[in-house]
């Protein structure tokens, strides 16, 4: 259930986490306190607010800390997919120098990039390893093996490296697409939370303690929401993007199209013009002395 919230606009999200939090807080108050029926004086209510204040620190503290934590992981899982368009630019960069099996595997990397972007990325966070994007995987890099096989051996060096190169960098995304916060943190949260809302039982049922609770824990919830929206590095508004493998399907197409006319004879190679070298202005003829 929780996992349908990333669908949501991001300000939803915040609206309703805010909301829960802030009727539990109130709620809490208003039909808490009357049963526990503490008493209201000075002494009591400042022995209150410093026990809310000291889970409301210690909430935020764990927040904060999880809040770097998720932020390092979506940095990570962007360094990975960084990694694999880097190895697949490198596949695709030795292939453009061999004949006709630089040519398969120009057809396999546009076949896995397409199925990247169309199908494996948005998925993976829910279902894994897609079986048709593994399956290009698979003959993409058979046509690699193929191609080495028949190339110079500082070739196949270079073309198996970026092969493996891009085989674990595929691995560490899949894995990085199933991964968030420990569940000790969420448990964490949750049992901070909880406490924050309890401390409600502790004030006189007043209209204005009730509003005044309501707002901190709704402030509280806010914190908590923006967390959970960057828990998954692969889900909701603020997760990694497929625009690294777009551009690169741009970027590989737009080079095929090119060399394909060239090989037409529609475009001519030639190399870019040399700028001309400044000119050195004559010195005027020292005049003659008599």
């Amino acid at each position: 259930m929780l996992l349908a919230l990333y669908d949501l606009p991001d300000i939803m999200v915040y609206a309703l986490f805010m909301l829960v939090s802030g009727l539990m807080a109130a709620l809490a108050c208003r039909l808490g306190a009357p049963l526990v029926d503490l008493p209201s004086a000075k002494d009591h209510l400042d022995i209150a607010m410093r026990t809310t204040a000291a889970v409301v620190s210690a909430l935020t503290l764990t927040l904060a800390f999880c809040a770097i934590q998720a932020r390092t992981q979506q940095s990570e899982a962007q360094r990975l997919v960084s990694l694999e368009v880097s190895a697949i630019s490198g596949v695709a960069r030795q292939a453009a120098r061999m004949e006709a099996e630089g040519g398969h595997i120009h057809l396999a990397v546009m076949a896995y990039l397409h199925s990247v972007v169309d199908t494996e990325f948005h998925r993976m966070a829910d279902h894994g390893r897609d079986p048709t994007t593994q399956r290009l995987a698979e003959t993409l890099e058979h046509a690699v093996y193929a191609a080495a096989a028949g190339a110079s051996d500082s070739v196949a060096a270079d073309l198996m490296e970026q092969a493996d190169d891009l085989d674990q960098a595929r691995e560490e995304r899949l894995h990085a697409a199933t991964t968030g916060l420990p569940r000790a943190f969420w448990l964490l949260i949750a049992m901070l939370l909880g406490l924050l809302v309890a401390t409600g039982v502790l004030y006189p049922p007043r209209r204005h303690t009730i509003g005044m609770l309501g707002v901190q824990a709704a402030g509280v919830g806010s914190l908590v929401a923006f967390v959970f929206l960057m828990d998954q590095p692969f889900r909701g508004h603020l997760s990694v993007s497929a625009a690294p493998y777009e551009s690169l399907i741009h970027s590989l197409t737009h080079r095929a199209e090119v060399a394909a006319a060239i090989r037409r004879g529609i475009l001519v190679a030639e190399p870019p013009p040399q700028p001309e070298a400044p000119r050195v202005a004559e010195e005027a003829p020292a005049p003659a002395t008599r």
